[in-house]
C-alpha cells in the first residue's frame, strides 16, 4: 500500500485535474460564444478572457475597455466581441451605431444593469441604477432641479463657499510645502453639492462633519475594490440577491437612511421649503403631491424613506466627479503654464465687466474655460464606460448580426476620447480641440462624458458648473505649479470603475496679491 501521505498527493493531483479539465471545458464552451454568432472578436484566453490587465493589477476597468475599443478600432472593426472573464461584452466602435445605441433606439438599451437590490441594499435604488418605467418616472420629476433658473439661483450658494475655499488654501500655502490639493476639493464640492443642491450645510472646508465625510468616501472605496467589480460584473444578479449581496455596509445604509429621515422630519415640522431637489424628493414621498407619470397611468408609488434615502445619497456623492475634474483640470494648468495664463487673463477679463463678482451669465462667456473643462473631461472621463443592456434581440442595422436579449453593451467614452480619429494625438491635453469650429468638424457622438441620449447624467450642467466655480476661484487667487511629488503622467487605480488618480496630486500655490 501507498503511504498516507503519497496517497493523498495522488487524490490532490487527480481532483486538481478534474478541476482544471472542468474548467477548460467550460472555458472553452463559454469562449466560443461570439464566434457562433460570427462576430468579430479579440482572441480570449483562459481564464481571464479578455480582462487579464484588470484581473492581475495593472489596468483599471475604464482602461481595459478602452483598450479593447482601440484594438478593435485599428482591426477596421464597426463593432467587436470581448471577454470579461467569461462573461460576452459587445464594443460598439462605429459612430452611428453608438449615436443608435444611446440615443435613436435608446429604448432596447435603456437600463445599466447595475446591481440593485432595493429589499436588503436599499441604497442600491438609486435613480442611477433604476430600470425602465420607475427609472423614467423619477427622472421626469426631478429634473426642475437642474433647470437653468435654478443654476443661476445656484451660483450664489457657491460663490460664497469659494471664500471659505480660498481662504484654506491659502493658510495652507504660507507653509510653502505642497498641498494634496483633492482633499480640500473633496470638502468644497461636498460642501456645494449640499448646499446649493439638497439644502444642507455640511461645512467641510471648516473640518467639520468628519463622520459625513467618512461615510460619503464608503461608496467610492467600494468602488476601488477589484473583487467587489468582478464579482458585480460577472455573477447574475438573481444568484447576488439570493445569497443577499449588499453593495452599502450595513452602517452606511443605517447612517443615511438616518440622516436624510432626520432632515425630512426637520422640514416638515419647520415647514422649510427650499424648492431644491430634498423638497421634490420630500414631495414624491406624500401620494398627496406626486403627478401622473409620462405614460398617463394615473399617480406613481410614493417614494419609501429608504427610497428618498437612496436618491438623496447617490447626488449627494456626485461632489467626487466635480472634484476629480478640477483636480485633472489643476494639475494640467500646472504642467502647462501658458494655458493657465490664458485662462486667468480671460477670468479677470470677463469679471472685470460683472463689477468682480461671479455670475451665471459670466460664466458662459468664459469661452476657453469651457473648453479648459471640456478637454479635462474627455481625457479624463470620471465615469469612463456607459454600460447598457439589451433588453431584447436586436438586429444590428446596416449588418447581418444580431445582439441577443441580455448580452451587456459597453459604450467606452474613454476609448472614445482617445481615439486619434477623433483627437489626433489623443495623450497630449489640448483646449483648443474645442473651439467650435474643431467641434463642427467631428461626428455627434464623438464626446460623451456624461453619456447622450435619454440615459445621460441628469446633473451634467450642475457638475460642470460646479467645476467652472472652483477653477475661477483657485485660477484668481493663486499661480499654480506642480509638486516633485506628483508623478506624471498621471496613472489611474487599478481597481475602481471610476476613474481616479493612483495616489496624491500634490501642487504648490503661489498667492496672487
Amino acid at each position: 500500500m501507498l503511504p498516507v501521505p503519497a496517497a493523498l498527493m495522488i487524490i490532490i493531483i487527480i481532483l486538481l485535474l478534474i478541476i482544471f479539465s472542468i474548467v477548460i471545458t467550460f472555458s472553452t464552451y463559454t469562449f466560443s460564444y461570439w464566434k457562433k454568432r460570427k462576430f468579430n472578436f479579440l482572441e480570449p484566453t483562459i481564464p481571464f478572457g479578455n480582462a487579464q490587465s484588470f484581473f492581475l493589477g495593472k489596468k483599471g476597468l475604464g482602461e481595459l475597455y478602452s483598450d479593447w475599443y482601440l484594438e478593435m478600432k485599428a482591426k477596421g472593426w464597426d463593432m467587436g466581441g470581448a471577454y470579461f472573464g467569461s462573461k460576452p461584452v459587445f464594443i460598439p466602435i462605429d459612430n452611428k451605431l453608438i449615436k443608435t445605441i444611446l440615443v435613436k433606439d435608446f429604448s432596447n438599451f435603456q437600463n445599466h444593469g447595475f446591481y440593485i437590490n432595493e429589499k436588503i441594499d436599499p441604497l442600491s435604488g438609486h435613480i442611477y441604477n433604476l430600470e425602465s418605467s420607475k427609472w423614467k418616472n423619477l427622472r421626469s420629476k426631478i429634473l426642475p432641479a437642474f433647470s437653468s433658473s435654478k443654476l443661476r439661483n445656484h451660483i450664489v450658494v457657491m460663490d460664497s463657499l469659494t471664500k471659505v475655499l480660498v481662504n484654506r488654501l491659502r493658510n495652507m500655502a504660507q507653509s510653502q510645502l505642497p498641498i494634496d490639493i483633492k482633499s480640500s476639493l473633496d470638502r468644497f464640492t461636498l460642501d456645494v453639492t449640499s448646499a446649493s443642491l439638497l439644502g444642507i450645510e455640511t461645512e467641510c472646508l471648516k473640518d467639520k462633519n468628519a463622520e459625513l465625510m467618512k461615510q460619503t468616501r464608503a461608496f467610492f472605496d467600494i468602488q476601488l475594490c477589484r473583487l467587489f467589480n468582478t464579482l458585480v460584473l460577472l455573477i447574475p444578479r438573481n444568484i447576488l440577491i439570493f445569497f443577499n449581496f449588499k453593495v452599502y455596509p450595513t452602517q452606511v445604509t443605517n447612517y443615511f437612511i438616518n440622516f436624510f429621515g432626520n432632515l425630512k422630519a426637520q422640514r416638515s415640522v419647520e415647514k422649510i421649503r427650499r424648492n431644491d431637489l430634498t423638497d421634490i424628493l420630500i414631495d414624491l414621498c406624500d401620494k398627496t403631491k406626486i403627478v401622473s407619470g409620462d405614460s398617463g397611468n394615473g399617480l406613481t408609488e410614493p417614494l419609501t424613506i429608504k427610497e428618498f434615502a437612496a436618491q438623496m445619497h447617490l447626488f449627494l456623492d456626485t461632489y467626487e466627479t466635480s472634484s476629480a475634474t478640477e483636480t485633472f483640470a489643476l494639475c494640467e494648468l500646472a504642467a502647462y503654464p501658458d494655458m493657465q495664463t490664458r485662462l486667468r487673463n480671460e477670468i479677470n477679463t470677463v469679471l472685470s465687466r460683472f463689477n468682480g463678482v461671479v455670475e451665471y451669465d459670466a460664466i458662459t462667456e468664459m469661452n476657453y474655460l469651457d473648453q479648459v473643462v471640456n478637454e479635462t473631461l474627455r481625457k479624463y472621463p470620471v465615469l469612463p464606460v456607459l454600460p447598457r443592456v439589451c433588453e431584447s434581440d436586436y438586429p444590428i442595422p446596416d449588418s447581418k448580426l444580431t445582439i441577443e436579449k441580455g448580452t451587456l453593451v459597453m459604450v467606452t467614452n474613454m476609448g472614445i476620447h482617445y481615439d486619434p480619429e477623433y483627437y489626433p494625438d489623443p495623450m497630449r491635453f489640448d483646449p483648443e480641440r474645442f473651439t467650435s469650429e474643431n467641434i463642427a468638424k467631428r461626428p455627434f457622438s464623438s464626446f460623451v462624458p456624461f453619456g447622450e441620449g435619454p440615459r445621460s447624467c441628469v446633473g451634467k450642467r450642475l457638475g460642470m458648473l460646479q467645476a467652472k466655480v472652483g477653477l475661477i476661484a483657485i485660477l484668481r487667487n493663486f499661480k499654480i505649479t506642480l509638486s516633485e511629488k506628483t508623478k506624471m503622467p498621471i496613472q489611474f487605480e487599478k481597481s475602481g470603475l471610476f476613474l481616479n488618480p493612483e495616489g496624491k496630486i500634490w501642487i504648490n500655490l503661489e498667492t496672487i496679491e
